[in-house]
Parts: C-alpha cells; structure tokens; sequence
C-alpha cells in the first residue's frame, strides 16, 4: 500500500480550491478512508456546502485552534492518526498563517519538512493548501521545498523545488540566534536545586504582566532545559531574560557541544519510552523553542507570550 503522499496547491480563488479538494476529499471517502479536513472558517463553510450529506462523514478542524504551533500540530495530527489506526489517511489541510517573525517563518517550514519524515510510514494522502495572494513570500518558498509533490490544474507532479528534510533542517539551523539585547537581565546557574531560578524568572514574568498560567509554564520550560544543561552541558551556565513585543524571552546557555537528534523534541516521544519527553515537553509549553549548538557551546532560547 502507498505511504504518505504529501501534496501543495498554491491557489489565487477559491475555485481553485472547489475544483481540487472537492473531487480530493470525494475520492477518499469513497475509498473508505478516514478524512480530515483542517481549514480557516470560510474555506470550511465553503467545503461543507459543496460536499453536501458528504460533509457529514468528514472531520473538520479550525486551524485556528490546530496550527497554534508546529509541536501541537504534530500532537494533534498523531492523535487524529492514533483514532483512526485501521483507516488510510485523508487530509486537507489550510494552516491559516499568512505571515510571521522570521524565526516563526523557519519552524513552520522546518515542520512542513518534519512531516515527511515523522509520518514517512503512515498509508496517507494530504493535501496541503497556501493562498498565494496572502501568504508571506518566505512560507511560500517554504512550502516549495517541503512538499514532494506540486497540484497544477488538480494534476500532481513531483515538485522539482523540494529537499529532502536534513537539508532543510540544516538551513533553519544554519544561522546563529540574534545577541541578547543590552538591556537582558542575567542569572548565573550554578545551584543544581534551580530554587534561585524559579525566583529570578517568576519575578520578572510577574513584573511583565505574566499571567499565572503562562508563569507556571515558563517555570516548567525552564527548569527542564537548565537541568538538561547542569546534566549534560559544561559550566559556565547562564540565564538571560528579557521582553521581545508580547513575548518572554528565555535563554539558558552552557559551553557544552550537544550533538541531538534532527527534530528534538518535535515527534510525541514513545509512551513505553523512559526518556525523550524533555524536550517535547518543553515546545508544548512554549511558543517557540530556539536551539543552536556547536564547538563554541549550546543555547536553549524559549518564547513564551505573557498573555
């Protein structure tokens, strides 16, 4: 049986979209397959009313709630996977992002990169849709390099623009982190208990307005990293902190080399597994997860909203 088959339509109207996905959607429904359609308000109310009685036997999702960031994503779309076990895979799928941060750019184009790999062995079709009129130049040309297969007139065609994900990974990676602004504000970590931590974060968050769940969060995040780094990182290790638009910034460094995995923490580790939630853990939480390493050491940067 043909495994993931991962597609990209580039569309300009939303007859694009009826003359494509509609017949797309059909087609796994006839075979029996479980279909999941993943859109934007508009686009859903527009299938439901073409597919008739259809849409009845499709299970649609708000990307607004499904697309928060590329961890959940994965979690929701294992889940979906994990529900339907015995069934082939059918998805459309809109994420809704038009724009983003530069860093924001990179990790949905590194998790549009990470589904080839991640789901490489599950019975799947999906159809992944970007609205060329709206849609930042950077996620277009992201989603050129992470699809092997183009629709064209409703015709697939292998997409000649793609890479296959460890130079994609690469290339997010490639770039260092920009500096600490001036004004971050820095704790040395050198009390394996973290209690001096905790404190130093807490207060801040609170000082900018942090709500007590994202707090909560945050404390979490970090603790896990800065144990990761006492564990397996070399001295000297510091934390440094400080706001970036509705953000909190956090970023815990040592002089260690770490060599990990080419999506840590992305993937929803193995429940029978004794290790690996780490750093999975850590993205759940967060907004976004920043890690760069090499010979001059490793920096764990977290982004957590304060609302």
């Amino acid at each position: 049986m043909t495994r993931l088959i991962h597609q990209v339509l580039m569309y300009d109207n939303e007859k694009d979209i009826l003359d494509t996905v509609v017949p797309f959607l059909q087609e796994g429904l006839g075979a029996g397959e479980a279909v999941l359609t993943v859109g934007t308000a508009p686009s859903l109310s527009c299938l439901r009313q073409a597919l008739g009685t259809d849409s009845d036997a499709v299970e649609f999702a708000d990307s607004a709630s499904w697309y928060v960031q590329p961890t959940r994503t994965i979690a929701n779309y294992s889940s979906f996977i994990a529900e339907n076990a015995t069934a082939r895979i059918r998805v459309v799928a809109e994420p809704g992002w038009a724009t983003g941060t530069p860093a924001q750019i990179s990790e949905w184009t590194r998790y549009e990169s990470i589904i080839n790999e991640a789901f490489a062995d599950i019975s799947a079709s999906v159809l992944c849709l970007y609205d060329r009129r709206t849609t930042h130049p950077g996620l277009l040309d992201g989603a050129l390099r992470t699809h092997p297969q183009i629709v064209e007139g409703a015709c697939p065609r292998c997409n000649d623009a793609y890479l296959d994900p460890a130079t994609v990974y690469a290339s997010v990676d490639r770039d260092p982190l920009p500096p600490p602004p001036p004004g971050a504000v820095r704790l040395p970590i050198d009390d394996a208990d973290l209690s001096s931590l905790r404190s130093f974060l807490a207060g801040h968050a609170r000082h900018h307005g942090m709500s007590r769940p994202r707090v909560n969060d945050l404390l979490v995040a970090a603790t896990e990293v800065a144990t990761n780094a006492i564990r397996h990182g070399r001295p000297p290790i510091d934390c440094r902190l400080w706001r970036e638009d509705d953000d909190l910034i956090v970023e815990v460094t040592d002089a260690g080399h770490w060599r990990p995995d080419p999506v840590p923490g992305f993937v929803p580790p193995d429940p029978a597994s004794l290790s690996g939630f780490g750093l999975w853990g850590v993205r759940m939480l967060c907004a976004l997860v920043q890690v760069r390493t090499g010979p001059a050491g490793t920096a764990v940067r977290l982004h957590v909203p304060c609302r």
